[in-house]
C-alpha cells in the first residue's frame, strides 16, 4: 500500500522515492501557504523562471466540517447566461456552509446551455450524456476515486414494472431520450408530447446506493412542470406506455447507479460526481490511451487550466489550478499532472482550461483570466467548511507556513485569524508582540515586517496576541548581487528616504535592510544618515558609502532644500518662447491685455482654423525644483476661451527621461481660475526616485471648429512644497494621485505604498462590469506594477480601480 501523502507536506518536504518526477520548473517560491478552512490547506507558487504561478488546494477529507460540492450555475440546466465561479461562491455561502474555495469545472456547450459530461450534485445525476470520458467522484463517506461511468438508472413500480431512464434533464436542442427524468434544475418550458408523471422525493438522493422513493402527484398527457420540490419523469415514444400501472398516490422509485466501464470501478454511495473529461494519471503514471487520446493532441495545449487529483487511499483531495497571463505561461496538462504525480496526487482529471480558468479563495478570483475577461461558467466546485458559526478566535496564523529568506532582508508579515475549526474569522490581523528564537535570527518591527540578521541559520518568530500565539518556522541564506536600485537619487530637506537596497538568491529579487550596512558620507553637511534613512540639511551633494564586511555600496545624493513656494514661470520674459499648433493662423504670446488686477502674466493668442486634432501648445520644458507636492497655473477665460478649450493637458516627464503623467483640466466656468495638480496627498507622496520631475509642454486641446481672436490669460506657474513630513498641498483641484498607468509598450499599473500593506485591484468596463479582481500579497512601502492584461482584452476603453493604504483611485487606458 502507497503511503498518503498530501501535497502541500510533500512541496516543503521533497518528492518521495518512486514517485514521478515534477516538470523542472526551477526553484519554487511559496507566496502563501495556509489553512483556509477545516482540513483545507490553500498555497500559492510561484515559479520564476517559467514563469509560472500556480495555486493548490489540498482537502484532508477525513475532518468532519469539510465537503466537496458540484453545483450547476445558478441550479439550472440548460443555463444560457452561466454565472462566475466567484458568484457561485457568494451565492451558497449561508451559516453553516461557507465556501472556502470554489473553482471552475467542466466544459460546456454555449448553445445548448450545458455541461458535456456527467456530473452529480447531493446524489442526484444532473445531466449524463453527451462526451463524457472520466468521472472525480466523492462518496457519502468521503472517500475520492476516478473511473469511467456507464449510467445505468431507472424508474420502477412495486409491481414490478420498470422503465430505464435514458437522461436527465435536457439541454437546448438536445431533447434526446424517450425517457428522461427532469429534476428541480430543470430551467425549461416541458411542451413535448408524451406522458407526464410529477414525482415528489420522499427522501435523499445517492448514486450506488439505495433507490429513492418518490410519490406519484399527477399523471397526464398534457406537459407538467417542474418545481423547486417536484421532479416530472417524461416518457414518450417506445417508452411511452411502460409504466401501465402508474397511478396519482402510487410510489415509484428511482435507481441511479454507475457501472463499471473502461477503467475504474464505481464506488458505492456517490454523492458529488465531476466529469474529468480524459482521465490524465491514473495509478500513479500517465493514463496512456487517454491523456494522449484528447481532441487530436490538446494535451499539449499550452493554457492555463485546472485539474483535480486524489491520494491512492481517497482521503486528500487537490486542485491545482494556473494563470496564463503577462506575467505566467501557458502550461499543458501533462506537465501539471506529472507536477501532481510527483507531489502525492494518485489519479489526475482535467477540468476546463483557458478563459474558464478561475481559482476563488474569499469569494476572490486570484488568477487574472486567460482570454482576458471573466467568463461566466456552467457549473463549479465548492470547497466548503459546514462546521458549526463561530468567530471566537482560537488560533492565530501566519499567512506562510515557513520563511525562506535572504540575510539582511525585509519579510512584511501576515497574520490570520482561524476558530476552533480553522475557518478564517478576520484576515490581516494587526497588534502582535513579536520575538525571534534566536535573538539573532533578526527582529520585527512596529509594522510587522521581520528585519533579518547578518547570519545565516534556522530559527522561528514568535507572534503572541491576547495569549495565543502563533509560530513561523524562519531559515536566512547567503544573498547575491546586492546592490542599491538607483545610482543617484534627489531628497529635499522634509521627507526621510529609506535607502532601497536589493539582493537576489536564484534570481528571486529581494529587499535588504539599509540598517545592515554602516554608512559614511562625502559631504555630512547636506545630509545624514540614520540606520539606512536618509535626511536632508541644506543644498548640497555627497556620495554615500554602506559597509558590510568585505561589501561596500555607493549611492549619489543630491538635497534641494524646499522653500514654501516657488515661481518656475511668471512670464516676464517671453524671448523665443516656444509655441505649436495644429489649428492656428496667428499665435503669439505677449504682455499685452492682461485682465483687470493682474500685474503680471502672459496673454495667449490665436486665430483657429478647421482641422483634425485641434490644438495650441505652449512647449517650454521646465525641470521643478527640489520634491514639490503640487504645481499651480493661474489663468483667466472669456466665453470665447471657454467654448474654445476642451481641456488642458500638462505633460510629465520623471528623472529617467520618460513620459510620467498626463493629468488633463476640463474648464467648466469664465474668469479667473487656479489650476492644480498634487504629486502627493493623503500621505500618497510620489517615490522619491522619480524625482526631479519636467513639465515638458502645456496643451490646450481645442473643440473643433474655427474662432478668431482667442485670448487666453496666464501667469504663475508655480510649485509647492511640504512643511512637514508627508504633508501635501490640497485645493479644489488638486488630484491624489499614488496609482498611475505608464503606456510605453502593454499597459502597466504603477502604485505607490506610503507604508506596508496590500492592494486591491480591480479591471472594469466602462458599463460597470467587473473583468478582473486581484489582491496583492503585503508589501513593503514602495512602487510596485501590476501588468494589465491588454493582449486578452478587445479594443476600447477601460477602469482600473485599486484601494490601498485607505486610498482608492480609478484610472483609465485605452486597449487599441
Amino acid at each position: 500500500m502507497r503511503k498518503r501523502f498530501t501535497l502541500l507536506a510533500s512541496i516543503a518536504m521533497g518528492i518521495l522515492a518512486g514517485q514521478a518526477a515534477a516538470p523542472d520548473w526551477g526553484v519554487a517560491d511559496t507566496l502563501e501557504h495556509y489553512e483556509i478552512g477545516p482540513g483545507i490547506q490553500y498555497i500559492k507558487i510561484r515559479y520564476e523562471s517559467v514563469p509560472l504561478t500556480l495555486w493548490a488546494t489540498t482537502i484532508d477529507m477525513t475532518n468532519p466540517y469539510n465537503a466537496i460540492e458540484q453545483v450547476q450555475s445558478n441550479n439550472a440546466v440548460p443555463d444560457l447566461s452561466r454565472e462566475l465561479v466567484q458568484d457561485m461562491s457568494k451565492r451558497l455561502t449561508r451559516p453553516g456552509h461557507k465556501v472556502c474555495a470554489a473553482f471552475n469545472h467542466d466544459f460546456f456547450s454555449y448553445d445548448a446551455g450545458i455541461c458535456i459530461g456527467l456530473n452529480a450534485s447531493n446524489g442526484l445525476i444532473s445531466w449524463s450524456s453527451g462526451s463524457g470520458r472520466s468521472t472525480f467522484a466523492i462518496t457519502q463517506d468521503k472517500t475520492a476515486s476516478v473511473f469511467f461511468p456507464v449510467p445505468q438508472c431507472s424508474a420502477s413500480l412495486p409491481t414490478g414494472e420498470s422503465v430505464a431512464i435514458d437522461q436527465f434533464n435536457w439541454g437546448i436542442g438536445y431533447t434526446n431520450g424517450d425517457c428522461v427524468l427532469f429534476t428541480n434544475l430543470n430551467a425549461l418550458t416541458l411542451d413535448a408530447e408524451g406522458r407526464y408523471i410529477k414525482l415528489r422525493p420522499l427522501g435523499d438522493w445517492i448514486i450506488n446506493g439505495e433507490p429513492t422513493a418518490c410519490e406519484v402527484l399527477e399523471v397526464s398527457d398534457s406537459p407538467l412542470q417542474t418545481s423547486e420540490s417536484d421532479f416530472v419523469l417524461f416518457l414518450r415514444n417506445t417508452k411511452r406506455d411502460a409504466l401501465p400501472g402508474v397511478a396519482v398516490g402510487s410510489e415509484i422509485t428511482i435507481s441511479q447507479k454507475l457501472i463499471p466501464g473502461k477503467f475504474g470501478t464505481p464506488p458505492e454511495n456517490i454523492l458529488q460526481a465531476f466529469h474529468g473529461y480524459p482521465s490524465i494519471a491514473f495509478e500513479g503514471k500517465l493514463h496512456e490511451g487517454e491523456y494522449n487520446d484528447f481532441e487530436n493532441g490538446r494535451e499539449y495545449e499550452l493554457s492555463c487550466r485546472t485539474m483535480a487529483g486524489m491520494s491512492q487511499d481517497g482521503k486528500t483531495v487537490y486542485f491545482v489550478a494556473t494563470e496564463l497571463s503577462e506575467n505566467s505561461v501557458g502550461i499543458n496538462c501533462i506537465d501539471i499532472a506529472n507536477w501532481m504525480l510527483a507531489h502525492g496526487a494518485w489519479n489526475v482529471v482535467n477540468f476546463d482550461s483557458g478563459g474558464s480558468t478561475a481559482i476563488v479563495v474569499n469569494h476572490t478570483m486570484l488568477n487574472l483570466p486567460g482570454r482576458g475577461s471573466l467568463r461566466p461558467v456552467m457549473d463549479g466546485v465548492l470547497v466548503v467548511s459546514n462546521a458549526p458559526e463561530d468567530s471566537v478566535v482560537a488560533h492565530y496564523t501566519f499567512s506562510k507556513s515557513q520563511l525562506n529568506v535572504p540575510i539582511i532582508s525585509l519579510a512584511p508579515l501576515t497574520l490570520m485569524a482561524q476558530n476552533q475549526y480553522k475557518d478564517i474569522v478576520e484576515r490581516n490581523v494587526e497588534g502582535f508582540t513579536f520575538r525571534c528564537e534566536p535573538a539573532e535570527l533578526g527582529w520585527v518591527d512596529d509594522e510587522a515586517v521581520f528585519h533579518a540578521g547578518e547570519t545565516v541559520m534556522a530559527g522561528k518568530i514568535i507572534a503572541e496576541k491576547d495569549g495565543i500565539s502563533a509560530e513561523l518556522p524562519v531559515s536566512t541564506r547567503p544573498v547575491e548581487g546586492i546592490h542599491i536600485a538607483v545610482d543617484e537619487v534627489l531628497i529635499d530637506s522634509v521627507r526621510p528616504y529609506r535607502i532601497n537596497l536589493e539582493g537576489s538568491i536564484n534570481g528571486q529579487v529581494y529587499t535588504l535592510d539599509p540598517a545592515a550596512f554602516t554608512w559614511s558620507s562625502t559631504n555630512p553637511s547636506c545630509c545624514r544618515i540614520d540606520e539606512g534613512v536618509i535626511k536632508g540639511l541644506a543644498n548640497g551633494e555627497t556620495t554615500l558609502t554602506g559597509t558590510l564586511g568585505d561589501l561596500t555600496v555607493n549611492l549619489h545624493v543630491t538635497v534641494e532644500v524646499t522653500p514654501a513656494t516657488l515661481v518656475h514661470e511668471d512670464f516676464a520674459d517671453l524671448t523665443d518662447y516656444p509655441l505649436a499648433s495644429t489649428v492656428a493662423n496667428t499665435l503669439t504670446l505677449t504682455h499685452e491685455g492682461l485682465p483687470a488686477g493682474w500685474s503680471d502674466g502672459a496673454v495667449l493668442r490665436f486665430d483657429q482654423k478647421a482641422g483634425r486634432n485641434p490644438y495650441v501648445e505652449l512647449g517650454k520644458s521646465y525641470r521643478l525644483y527640489s520634491l514639490p507636492d503640487s504645481i499651480s497655473l493661474q489663468i483667466n477665460l472669456s466665453d470665447e476661451a471657454l467654448a474654445a478649450i476642451k481641456h488642458i493637458r500638462f505633460d510629465f516627464t520623471h528623472q529617467g527621461g520618460k513620459n510620467y503623467w498626463q493629468p488633463e483640466y476640463v474648464p467648466s466656468h469664465t474668469g479667473d481660475q487656479t489650476i492644480t495638480w498634487a504629486f502627493a496627498q493623503e500621505g500618497g507622496e510620489y517615490p522619491i526616485e522619480d524625482f526631479p520631475l519636467t513639465l515638458q509642454a502645456i496643451r490646450l486641446v481645442l473643440n473643433a471648429g474655427s474662432r478668431s481672436e482667442v485670448a487666453i490669460p496666464l501667469r504663475d506657474l508655480r510649485a509647492y512644497y511640504p512643511v512637514k513630513e508627508n504633508s501635501a498641498v490640497t485645493t479644489p483641484v488638486a488630484e491624489s494621485r499614488f496609482a498611475w498607468i505608464s503606456t510605453e509598450g502593454s499597459p502597466v499599473l504603477h502604485y505607490r505604498l506610503s507604508r506596508t500593506g496590500a492592494a486591491d485591484i480591480a479591471l472594469w468596463t466602462l458599463d460597470g462590469r467587473q473583468l478582473t479582481a486581484y489582491t496583492t500579497t503585503r508589501e513593503l512601502p514602495g512602487t510596485y506594477t501590476y501588468p494589465l492584461p491588454d493582449r486578452f482584452l478587445t479594443p476600447g476603453i477601460y477602469l482600473v480601480t485599486i484601494r490601498a493604504n485607505g486610498q482608492t483611485q480609478s484610472l483609465k487606458f485605452r486597449v487599441k
